[in-house]
């Protein structure tokens, strides 16, 4: 089983979690909330989605701070997987022309520079604006491949589960407030309402990159309307709940993968299971037969709907 150790210091309460030995899933100490405190659910989704079908992502702030954890946010959700492409949370001014760079990246970009770097973004890549939950898709950007409908569901049904109300209380609202007052249809009100969770989102994310975090004063937006009242281990297993149910979506894509890797050991000579580009078609190298994941026999055997996720 897991291994848990908690301990009592004045008021707060400190928790050691390790997964099982033999079940080694890589939790990661992330401050998840981060980013679900920036982005909604469906701009979190589909952030986390652009990068698993390899585009190229610029991450927006005003906030040095917040790119590099968004970033190493976003790419922890990619597990199994792994990131392997250009991978640059702080981009400095001199290197913006990287932004035009011929394959994908994940590069993160201080809202001081992004006007200075806007003639270098190439036109494929989506901007993410970590500060005003806005997502932009540049002109030529390819069209994502849909996500199958049922693993899509369980997905934002275990999102809104555990995260669904980040994003407001970090406003100084909750999901169902602002439901009912869209219901209600007094545009005046909502405005209000949204205006308000503006000014409390502005007035939290301006001190992020603060080295002294002071209290707020009486009158802050941030303490007037604040009301978290988690403890630091519900909130720790709102968030091992979250990298879970990205990982559930993994497995039961690519759960039969092994089905189709090589069977046999190839040849010492051999490519090995890739493609040997130096080898004959048939596959011979000193006689050794050359092994390769079947990976279009194992699209084939999915889904119809898991197509056009697991082709890309």
């Amino acid at each position: 089983g897991s291994f848990e150790v908690r301990l009592s210091i004045l008021d707060s309460q400190i928790r050691f979690w390790a997964p099982p030995a033999d079940q080694p899933i890589p939790y990661v100490s992330l401050p998840y909330g981060v980013l679900f405190e920036c982005l909604d659910i469906g701009n979190v989704l589909f952030a986390w989605y652009t990068l698993a079908c390899e585009r190229k992502i610029l991450l927006v702030s005003g906030q040095l701070s917040l790119l590099t954890v968004c970033a190493e946010i976003l790419c922890s959700m990619l597990f199994p997987m792994r990131w392997t492409h250009l991978y640059i949370p702080c981009l400095p001014r001199f290197l913006t022309p990287m932004l035009d760079a011929p394959m994908p990246y994940l590069c993160g970009i201080s809202r001081d520079i992004f006007p200075h770097a806007v003639s270098d973004i190439s036109d494929e890549t989506v901007v993410v604006d970590l500060d005003r939950n806005v997502i932009t898709m540049g002109r030529d950007t390819p069209d994502l491949p849909l996500l199958p409908h049922r693993r899509k569901a369980k997905l934002m049904t275990t999102l809104e589960k555990h995260a669904g109300d980040v994003f407001w209380k970090a406003r100084g609202l909750t999901s169902s407030k602002v439901e009912q007052a869209r219901l209600d249809g007094d545009a005046n009100s909502l405005a209000r309402m949204l205006g308000t969770a503006d000014a409390v989102w502005d007035e939290q994310i301006s001190v992020v990159d603060e080295a002294f975090n002071l209290a707020h004063a009486p009158d802050s937006m941030s303490l007037l309307y604040s009301e978290d009242e988690m403890t630091p281990s519900d909130r720790q297993s709102r968030w091992d709940a979250v990298q879970e149910g990205f990982l559930r979506f993994y497995v039961s894509m690519l759960k039969d993968y092994r089905r189709y890797m090589p069977s046999t050991p190839a040849d010492k000579h051999s490519g090995g299971w890739r493609n040997n580009n130096n080898s004959s078609s048939a596959g011979s190298v000193g006689g050794g037969v050359e092994e390769r994941f079947l990976a279009e026999e194992f699209v084939r055997s999915q889904p119809p709907d898991f197509g056009p996720f697991l082709e890309e």
